[in-house]
């Protein structure tokens, strides 16, 4: 049975002497999908839980039954009550009442059908007190529950047949027919109990072609543009299943450590997808794959959910059958994507692959990313001095759109981009306080990153044209927000075109990667000097490059973007001011 090591998936790939081989993928079926199952048969023709009446002095009752495994058995235990007497002049005369509890160790069996079936290993019946009950609640027990037990059947198909037309529709079209035929030749194997419930193994029959990859095609050339246009297309069905599964993931779970590891896997799924779009990251083979492979293993550390065993179950297939058969090259397609995203919610109408740029209010409130807030409205005018202040306040933000400041100008442009980075820092401040040092760390990141992102531009010309700064990887504007990362949580338009939202934004997202990230990181380092550097770490390169400017063998670029970012903190914490001719920060002059 092949089991999976690494809490992921079930997995063992067995190669004999002829180089045949075989797969075994689980199916997975929690402990309490079985109590559910056997409580709701064992009283499916009974009334309020009597297994035996007949009238009101002689029947056997069970009450709902809990369950658990033990040494590669079931254990299930019940509460019940059981009477055997006479009805006399409206009064029972019992022989014998019984109050406590009935325990069963059950061997579950696959019948030829593929249906899970219980057999009755061992029974016993205790009182109240914990001794054994009478020997006729025994034969009551023995007469009309074992039978129950033993006429339980849960039907694996559906489970399996789900499954498996996710693994179908990823395959190649070249490979697709084969694998059909190899689908229809498998076969289900015995349960094994494990803590968390049963596992049952689908073994599949290997072909040998499958087990040896096929030569690396990674070019070292770069895409052009229209070739990026058109992974970047590819992609989206990645982006629109994953943003879906984790949304109804989070959903399910309130938790908020777990929807927070949601969230980072989405961000640095989005990290690496807009590196890859952007040239930065190579991939040895289809990067759709890549990302799968990634995004799945790091799923199946954080999620291990009764609630979701299909969805987990058909990805874990999937992944499981890329390492054992490379040579098939198994790809999670759209049509694969959105069966396995629809087994999360079966029966829903909406398309988990539907692609768009808009702000999704659902998500935004799963992840805690809250709405931009406006800046507050000035004092109610008193004079005509205070309209005249007040009409002044008011202009500041519009009169920053589309400026694209002449060098005669930057004096007074570095003095509004400096009070617009400096009021915004000191709202979210406010809106979300942080104690010593970690205040000073956040009011000086602000400016600092608004520098080495975008030198405090967010306008350039093209063409004769104002139009908003971009980078190739998408980022826009003076914050240098990546669209692809913050795509449903941040209005796109105004990111590009309005200067406040895109240093707002930009903003908000620097106090959730400090918190989130940079300040725990410079608790367990015991530096809190590191807690700036982890924060543009992150900001730059994703949740993983946390600690990427503390090591050794460090891509240069890296390096040279982090010693850069430095020494603009630096120089800024110290009092300095920035230097928009040359996009440096200056030290604060006597």
């Amino acid at each position: 049975m092949g089991i999976l090591r690494a809490s992921i998936v079930c997995l063992s790939l067995w190669v004999s002497l002829a180089t045949a081989a075989e797969l075994e993928i689980p199916l997975r079926l929690p402990l309490e999908a079985i109590r559910e199952a056997l409580a709701s048969q064992l009283v499916a023709a009974s009334s309020k839980g009597f297994l035996y009446r007949e009238g009101r002095c002689r029947y056997l009752n069970l009450g709902a039954p809990s369950l658990a495994s033990a040494d590669g058995r079931l254990r299930v235990s019940a509460p019940g009550t059981a009477a055997l007497g006479l009805e006399l002049l409206g009064q029972c005369q019992n022989a014998v009442a019984w109050r406590g509890t009935l325990d069963f160790t059950l061997v579950p069996v696959l019948d030829p059908a593929g249906h899970l079936r219980l057999r009755v290993a061992d029974s016993k019946v205790t009182d109240e007190n914990g001794s054994p009950a009478a020997g006729f609640i025994w034969e009551m027990s023995k007469r009309y529950v074992h039978p129950r037990i033993e006429r339980f059947s849960y039907d694996f198909g559906a489970a399996r047949d789900a499954m498996l037309e996710v693994v179908r529709t990823a395959a190649p079209a070249p490979y697709r027919e084969q694998l059909t035929q190899v689908l229809a030749g498998l076969a289900l194997q015995q349960p094994r109990v494990q803590p968390a419930g049963l596992v049952v193994p689908v073994s599949l029959q290997v072909p040998d072609a499958w087990l040896v990859a096929p030569p690396a095609t990674t070019s070292a050339a770069p895409l052009n543009e229209a070739e990026l246009e058109a992974l970047d297309r590819a992609l989206q069905p990645w982006d629109a299943f994953l943003v879906y599964s984790l949304k109804q993931l989070a959903l399910d779970n309130a938790d908020p450590a777990l929807r927070e590891r949601l969230f980072t896997l989405l961000l640095e799924s989005r990290y690496r997808l807009s590196a890859i779009l952007a040239g930065e990251e190579t991939t040895a083979g289809d990067p759709l794959q890549a990302l799968f492979v990634d995004a799945w293993s790091e799923l199946r550390k954080i999620l291990d959910d009764s609630r979701h065993v299909v969805f987990l179950d058909s990805g874990d297939a999937l992944l499981a059958l890329d390492r054992a058969a490379p040579g098939l090259q198994v790809r999670p397609s759209a049509d694969a994507l959105r069966r396995l995203a629809r087994s999360l919610r079966p029966g829903g109408a909406e398309d988990p692959l539907a692609y768009d740029w808009t702000v999704d209010p659902q998500l935004r409130a799963l992840f805690g990313v809250p709405e931009i807030a406006e800046p507050p409205a000035p004092p109610r005018t008193t004079s005509w001095l205070d309209f005249l202040v007040r009409t002044a306040h008011a202009a500041d933000e519009p009169l920053l759109d589309r400026w694209i400041p002449r060098r005669d100008e930057l004096d007074l442009y570095e003095a509004r981009i400096g009070k617009l980075l400096g009021e915004t820092a000191a709202r979210e401040l406010e809106r979300g306080s942080l104690a010593a040092p970690y205040d000073a760390v956040y009011r000086n990141l602000v400016p600092s990153t608004a520098l080495i992102e975008s030198c405090w531009r967010q306008y350039v010309k093209r063409g004769g044209k104002v139009t908003y700064l971009r980078s190739a990887s998408r980022s826009v504007g003076m914050m240098q927000i990546n669209q692809r990362v913050w795509r449903g949580f941040y209005d796109v338009e105004r990111l590009r075109w309005s200067t406040a939202y895109n240093v707002r934004a930009g903003s908000q997202i620097l106090m959730r990667y400090l918190r989130d990230y940079a300040i725990p990181y410079a608790a367990r380092s015991g530096r809190p000097e590191d807690a700036p550097r982890a924060v543009y770490a992150v900001y730059n390169a994703g949740p993983r490059a946390v600690g990427r400017f503390g090591k050794e063998n460090a891509h240069p670029r890296e390096k040279r973007v982090d010693g850069r970012f430095w020494k603009l903190y630096s120089a800024i914490a110290a009092g300095g001011r920035a230097d928009l001719r040359n996009c440096t920060a200056s030290a604060e002059e006597d």
